[in-house]
């Protein structure tokens, strides 16, 4: 949220003493309690702030009147409601321990009150971004503070771009500088799909540069001085148009499954990566792929997938909401690489079983 006549915005000041990074999402998780790939959680409510895993998803809860917010999480994948009264501040949701391009399918059902937004969140690193798809919102635009920097037309809607600037605010990585940078949807809406290079690359065009997705995206919920109530569904995430360049796509193997590599995003020492696994003609269930990485090149972290590592070679398989495609259906992983960015991984055949 910019700086508005909302004052002081106490959620800045407290709510990102409860985010973690990469590592921090691990440790968050650990305490939550990790889940084997196919392993079902019960309902789960939350009213107090906390981080961590759910049926595969990563959660964040922060509200600064506990009490009077509750969100569930429900025993379905991917699915949480949640409802304020007379709240001062909070925010909640469903989504991924890391960012990345994707498209994020989404339903549901959004009551903000008085106040309240309905967003895809998340941040970057290097440089220290926060960023906010907003596809729902009360009666106060919350990017109308910071500067409009154009428009971006997504999913059949249009967006107008901001950018706002916090000052020696807390954030991820402790207090810092950093910019917001904001889409916020002209039509309103509280189900649909939302592409995030869109978006991203909007951004980059517009002058607002991404940094490395080292940090967690949840579709939200947020409440702000208000009672609301609201209903959200994730659902599978299928790849996005990448930009030009870092896109290879080796043979098939058995024909079940393909994978696809492409750089995502890179900096002086290391770069993002993604491999997107797409079933065949027949579905597929429990899919591997190996990733060979070149030399001086760690794998720092993963997500959407799970590792093991024999010398040079990661060999990646799935997590639980992840292990079974449909004919024709797509999923992804990504991970974080320490090193050079070329030569890019080498992905090879995608296999099953």
């Amino acid at each position: 949220m910019s700086d508005t006549s909302h004052n002081s915005d106490p959620r800045h000041v407290s709510r990102r003493k409860l985010v973690f990074g990469s590592a921090g999402a691990l440790v968050a998780a650990g305490t939550a309690g990790l889940l084997l790939p196919g392993t079902a959680r019960a309902a789960t409510v939350l009213t107090s702030n906390a981080t961590g895993t759910h049926n595969g998803y990563y959660y964040s809860f922060w509200t600064d009147t506990p009490g009077s917010v509750s969100m569930t999480l429900s025993d379905t994948a991917g699915s949480y409601s949640s409802q304020w009264s007379n709240a001062n501040n909070w925010v909640g949701g469903l989504g991924w321990s890391n960012g990345s391009r994707r498209a994020v399918n989404y339903s549901g059902s959004f009551n903000p009150g008085s106040n309240g937004y309905l967003a895809l969140y998340g941040w970057t690193a290097n440089p220290l971004v926060e960023y906010y798809i907003v596809e729902n919102f009360g009666p106060y635009n919350p990017g109308s503070a910071g500067t409009r920097r154009g428009t971006v037309t997504d999913g059949g809607g249009t967006y107008d771009i901001y950018e706002s600037t916090r000052t020696n605010q807390p954030s991820v990585e402790g207090t810092k500088t950093f910019q917001q940078y904001w889409s916020i949807r002209q039509s309103k809406r509280s189900s649909g799909t939302i592409n995030t290079g869109v978006h991203f690359d909007a951004w980059q065009a517009a002058g607002m540069p991404m940094g490395a997705f080292n940090y967690y995206m949840i579709m939200a919920t947020e409440g702000y001085q208000s009672t609301g109530s609201s209903s959200v569904s994730l659902g599978g995430t299928t790849p996005t148009t990448p930009p030009p360049g870092g896109e290879t796509t080796p043979p098939p193997g058995t024909g079940a499954c393909t994978a696809t590599y492409r750089t995502t995003s890179s900096w002086s020492d290391g770069f993002n990566g993604e491999v997107t696994i797409k079933a065949g003609s027949s579905g597929i269930t429990d899919w591997k792929v190996p990733v060979t990485l070149a030399a001086g090149q760690t794998v720092s972290s993963l997500w959407n997938g799970t590792s093991s590592r024999n010398g040079n070679v990661l060999t990646v398989t799935p997590v639980g909401y992840n292990r079974t495609l449909g004919a024709g259906q797509s999923t992804s992983f990504g991970f974080t690489v320490s090193g050079p960015s070329s030569p890019s991984p080498s992905v090879g055949s995608c296999s099953v079983g």
